[in-house]
């Protein structure tokens, strides 16, 4: 009915992708090529297979090299990391809504040159990224949203380039070698980042009024990051902004941070995990009473690493009146997830 949540199971395949990487030239270029079929079996979802991954990289020296291709943007840690080593199973709410923020297909893998390179031994570290962003044509409002009440969809007619930077700080002795959200106690970092995204002079018209407004999308974060021995902490807080700079509509200003850690317990042989994140997602900063709250608790398992591992987790999200995702009747959800991870 729309007013309460319903209880119900669901058995599916979270991630399934097979994976291509190699050399071109030794020491110099590399490839990856990765297909995904993602939440295939899911309730409400739809079995597809897609690019997930396919690029090139060029490594020129430690400090200059060159991506081009279809892959990450270089923005918020925790959505960086490789999928396969995540801490906890879900991703943060606010996080996943800052990916979807520069495109209406696959916004946050979308193809890009990527500039990057480790000053100082990785003690300073940059990436710098152009990409596409909105596209002509494709659906940038429908009917309802916070654009236009008319009934035909509103598409993008002109998308200005989409540009990333994100650098990185670590102390001496604390420079991360490789991004991992749950390193399993080997070596130790100390990392702060700093985002910007932008794209700016999006042009877009309504098919029944035929009018032209024009908006600008910015998105600044920052996060710290560590880890020593079995312990692992995360703080990352994103917020961006939706501005008409042609048009009547207030700004859309939405905001989230959270804190997460886990601790690797090897005695014993038990490799075993408990973790937790904390999370605070202001759906728009602009409206009263939008927020979720979100509190994970998880205990993780590591057979083999992450080549072989076992999560359980319990995600409890408590919504506010005007939020999206509260019902009518309920504004509290729980979620009981086991996740078994084989990668090869």
């Amino acid at each position: 009915s729309g007013k309460t949540y319903a209880q119900g199971n669901d058995i599916y395949f979270r991630r399934s992708r097979l994976e291509m990487t190699g050399t071109l030239v030794p020491k110099s270029i590399t490839y990856n090529l990765t297909f995904s079929a993602d939440r295939w079996e899911q309730a409400g979802g739809t079995n597809t297979v897609k690019l997930y991954n396919a690029y090139l990289v060029w490594d020129v020296v430690d400090e200059f090299s060159v991506r081009l291709g279809k892959a990450k943007l270089p923005y918020s840690r925790i959505s960086i990391i490789p999928d396969q080593t995540l801490l906890l199973i879900e991703y943060p709410d606010s996080t996943e809504a800052a990916t979807k923020l520069f495109g209406g297909t696959d916004p946050y893998y979308q193809p890009h040159v990527l500039v990057n390179g480790r000053v100082l031994g990785g003690m300073f570290s940059y990436f710098l990224a152009a990409g596409d962003g909105w596209q002509n044509g494709e659906t940038i409002y429908t009917r309802g949203t916070y654009l236009t009440t008319d009934t035909a969809d509103t598409k993008v007619a002109k998308g200005g380039a989409l540009t990333v930077a994100r650098i990185e700080l670590s102390p001496p002795g604390w420079v991360e070698k490789k991004k991992i959200d749950a390193p399993l106690g080997i070596g130790k970092h100390l990392t702060l980042g700093i985002d910007y995204a932008a794209q700016k002079g999006i042009a877009f018209y309504n098919n029944t009024v035929n009018r032209n407004i024009k908006e600008d999308r910015v998105l600044m974060g920052y996060d710290l990051s560590g880890h020593y021995k079995g312990l692992t902490v995360l703080y990352e807080y994103n917020t961006w902004t939706i501005r008409q700079t042609a048009g009547a509509k207030k700004d859309v200003a939405p905001r989230g941070w959270l804190v997460q850690a886990g601790y690797l317990i090897e005695a014993l042989n038990l490799n075993i995990e408990p973790a937790a994140r904390y999370e605070v997602y202001n759906q728009d900063g602009n409206k009263s009473d939008a927020y979720e709250r979100i509190m994970t608790v998880e205990l993780n398992w590591y057979l083999k690493g992450h080549s072989l591992k076992l999560g359980a987790d319990w995600i409890n999200t408590q919504y506010e009146k005007n939020a999206k995702g509260r019902l009518s009747n309920q504004d509290e959800k729980n979620v009981f997830q086991v996740q078994t991870q084989l990668y090869f």
